[in-house]
């Protein structure tokens, strides 16, 4: 039974025709999503509140994320693709960063800003038991207080910042995307976020007007989807790959190396 009606969708049916010149493309990314979900669904996960637990869920968001930009490719929805793209970006980052720094524990600071952001942007006075929860966190994980009681010198305490959980190796106390990126040294990750959070955020004129997909367009969705599950599937679940894997990204390299000489030809 199909429970879609695909003639109510609000789909862009003119890019969705585009789709018919990159059938292999397609193919090859749906793969790679379904390799990196198998890799994810393999980890051995037992307890959620643990490092292994903040690890596979920013690693299962990355690969969830990735079958909805799928998803409105598919639609033509490429706005809508980009701006997938860029939380794909950040949550991929952040994997990076626990992973990186496992031995800070940073996981612990990250769960605790977390239920911490939780309970205060609900738009209402927090709770007493909220509150006592956040407290028994604090001590269970054995935080320390410089991260949630203000220091003198500072406006306001590191779990107050929108990244302050990375605080005890953010030494330039630099608590935005930029100085995220430049932990893991992938500063072009923070000049990708740049362009796609004009999607988000609606700040370019011209992306609004920009109403169809051009070649360029098309290649650069594939390239952010590719990069990021690449990363993910190295940084995290490298051992309980598929063969298959490396086959596959070798494949899509090829394409992106063709099309990148194309480039460089005619507009050289």
């Amino acid at each position: 039974m199909d429970f879609i009606d695909r003639e109510s969708l609000y789909g862009n049916q003119y890019n969705a025709c585009a789709l018919c010149e990159y059938t292999r493309e397609l193919e090859l990314i749906k793969r790679m999503i379904n390799i990196a979900n198998d890799a994810v669904e393999a980890q051995v996960v037992t307890d959620s509140w643990s490092f292994d637990g903040v690890c596979h869920s920013f690693a299962k968001t990355v690969v969830e994320y990735s079958k909805a930009a799928y998803d409105n490719v598919l639609l033509g929805n490429f706005h809508a693709v980009n701006m997938i793209c860029r939380s794909i970006l950040e949550n991929c980052v952040f994997l990076e960063i626990l992973i990186d720094y496992e031995d800070v524990e940073l996981w612990k600071y990250y769960l605790v800003y977390s239920l911490r952001s939780t309970i205060f942007k609900a738009g209402r006075t927090p709770r007493q038991r909220d509150l006592d929860n956040l407290q028994e966190m604090y001590q269970h994980f054995e935080i320390d207080k410089d991260f949630y009681i203000k220091q003198g010198d500072r406006k306001k305490a590191y779990i107050r910042e929108p990244y302050g959980w990375t605080y005890k190796v953010n030494t330039k106390k630099q608590f935005n995307f930029e100085g995220i990126c430049k932990l893991i040294d992938y500063e072009a990750g923070h000049h990708g976020f740049q362009m796609m959070s004009d999607y988000s955020h609606g700040t370019s004129f011209h992306m609004k007007m920009h109403g169809s997909v051009f070649v360029g367009d098309m290649m650069t969705m594939f390239v952010n989807l590719y990069i990021e599950l690449y990363r993910m599937v190295t940084l995290y679940c490298w051992d309980t790959a598929d063969d298959s894997f490396d086959k596959i990204t070798e494949e899509i390299e090829e394409i992106f190396h063709r099309f990148i000489e194309y480039e460089e030809t005619n507009f050289d």
